[in-house]
């Protein structure tokens, strides 16, 4: 429940501070006086987008709005505090902030557990049973099939959870199918071109010679001649040189040694006569050979730069990988035992959904008729109100999708709740719904504040007494807070809070007092007649007595 609202330079608000109390609480004050910009101060907390300009209050540059809550059914980890402290604070720059306990939250977040502890039900974009997807939660909670949708939910959860997980297992499976064909495709291309270490370099070297083969033998032919078959040859020289130091080394030893030299020389250059010989011979043109090099070199640059930098890298690599293949292994039975395990329990969730759906519909008649009494209790005449189920894909709440219809006027069909032009009319329809969720599920029920705003535009007498009896019955299980121009109503209340607007060295300033004994018995003999006189405070008494 709110203990404390405060309120700074907000609207016509320089700084108010409301205190407010457990059960039925009212808020009076004449036309005019602010008491709708307390309601818009709360409403502005269940709000995301807020245009800050037309709420901050002239001259200022922030707006704050805080809120002190006791006696929370919030269970988040992150609330350890007894009380909740919501504060938002609006900026004439467009920048909103929002806290729990001083903590920062984003809006988004902050809007999901302001909601969760205050409703305001009006007028208002933000009350709680105009956006159709709680319409469904409300209607389980009367029917009393929130243990079944919470069985259902873990269910549906369970399925979504199941799919991720199979859709995990399949991509790894698709994952490792593809790294299993690649490896088999690298090393079979590694394997199939048979590389050898110190090819590449031989296949260099023989590319550089086919390249260069005319010239090469024509260098080689030029060699020969002059080491063998010119009449000045080395050879012939070198025979010639040989015979002169035989005749020489008869007459001086000497010689001997020069004349073995010459002869070791002369054998060299035979050696080299044929090995030249031989090599010449090798210098011919073969285009054949020197495509099927280009070829090979080709290959071997292609697998370096896929594998390796050199024919050594490129054959670890293939090495490697034929160890990761040994090691890389693909099992589907976890595949299959857990789509067969999906199966079932698909089976089972739309089994459970159509068990759900049945029930939805086979109470939903009669919660119709509770809230039709409920509504003429209120003061509708002739009202209409229909609980549209139709099907949709299967979500966390089952295959139904849930819509309130409601009508006021005979002759008129229903219509959506969102389209219903009446604040005073919505306020008491929504008084309707909670009254009856009160009558049929207190047990399940959250205590919560529910704000009703508006609730006694158009209505007087005995649905006034009605309406001021419901609120205070809904106080026994929830806060409640009204704002009402109604007698009937504000003596019900446990709490009585009187807002009025004052001038004060030429500003205008909003104060709020709580009235008990005499100050209440004028405020609700001039809510009577206008003003306070001797009758009206005998009325007033009367209404306070018979509570």
């Amino acid at each position: 429940m709110i203990e404390e609202l405060r309120i700074k330079n907000f609207a016509i608000i320089d700084s108010l501070v409301v205190p407010l109390s457990k059960g039925f609480n009212v808020i009076t004050g004449e036309t005019g006086a602010g008491k709708s910009i307390i309601v818009d101060a709360i409403g502005i907390l269940l709000k995301e987008k807020v245009p800050a300009v037309d709420f901050i209050k002239h001259g200022k540059n922030e707006a704050n709005i805080e809120v002190i809550i006791y006696d929370t059914n919030e269970k988040e980890s992150v609330f350890e505090d007894e009380a909740l402290i919501l504060k938002k604070i609006l900026s004439i720059q467009g920048k909103t902030k929002t806290y729990i306990n001083d903590s920062a939250f984003t809006v988004n977040e902050f809007v999901k557990i302001a909601s969760r502890l205050i409703n305001i039900h009006g007028q208002h974009e933000h009350t709680h049973l105009l956006k159709k997807e709680n319409h469904i939660l409300f209607f389980d909670t009367i029917a009393k099939l929130k243990q079944e949708v919470e069985r259902f939910n873990q269910l549906y959860m369970d399925v979504q959870s199941l799919k991720q997980e199979l859709e995990k297992i399949s991509k790894e499976i698709a994952l490792k199918k593809q790294r299993i064909e690649l490896l088999q495709f690298q090393v079979a291309e590694i394997k199939n071109a048979k590389l050898k270490e110190g090819e590449e370099e031989e296949l260099i070297e023989q590319r550089q010679i086919l390249k260069n083969v005319l010239k090469l033998k024509e260098l080689a032919e030029s060699s020969f001649s002059l080491l063998y078959e010119d009449r000045n040859s080395v050879h012939t020289n070198l025979s010639k040189i040989l015979n002169l130091l035989k005749e020489l080394s008869k007459f001086d030893s000497k010689a001997e040694e020069v004349k073995s030299l010459i002869e070791s020389a002369l054998t060299q250059s035979e050696e080299a006569v044929y090995m030249l010989r031989k090599l010449k011979e090798t210098y011919e043109p073969d285009p054949a050979t020197l495509e099927n090099i280009e070829e090979r070199l080709t290959l071997i640059n292609k697998l370096k730069i896929k594998y390796g930098s050199t024919i050594k890298e490129i054959i670890e690599y293939a090495k490697e990988a034929e160890k990761e293949l040994n090691i890389i292994s693909v099992s589907e039975e976890d595949l299959k035992t857990k789509e067969n395990k999906l199966e079932k329990l698909l089976d089972e969730m739309i089994s459970q959904a159509n068990k759900l759906s049945a029930k939805r519909k086979s109470v939903k008649n009669k919660i119709e008729e509770e809230i039709i009494n409920e509504l003429k209790f209120l003061g509708f005449l002739h009202p209409l109100f229909e609980i549209k189920i139709s099907e949709k894909e299967l979500s966390l709440n089952g295959k139904d999708d849930v819509e309130f219809y409601f009508s006021s006027n005979p002759g008129e069909p229903p219509k959506p709740l969102i389209k219903i032009a009446s604040g005073g009319e919505l306020s008491r329809l929504m008084l309707a719904l909670k009254c009856v969720e009160l009558k049929l599920a207190k047990n399940s029920l959250k205590s919560m504040t529910l704000i009703f705003d508006e609730i006694d535009a158009g209505i007087g007498g005995t649905v006034a007494e009605n309406i001021g009896r419901r609120l205070k019955e809904l106080s026994n299980h929830h806060q409640v807070i009204c704002v009402t121009h109604l007698p009937q109503i504000a003596a019900q209340a446990q709490h009585h809070l009187k807002v009025e607007k004052v001038i004060l060295d030429n500003k205008t300033l909003v104060k709020i007092d709580v009235l008990t004994g005499i100050k209440r018995k004028e405020e609700i003999a001039r809510m009577l007649s206008g003003r306070i006189t001797e009758s009206s405070i005998f009325h007033a008494e009367e209404l306070l007595e018979s509570k």
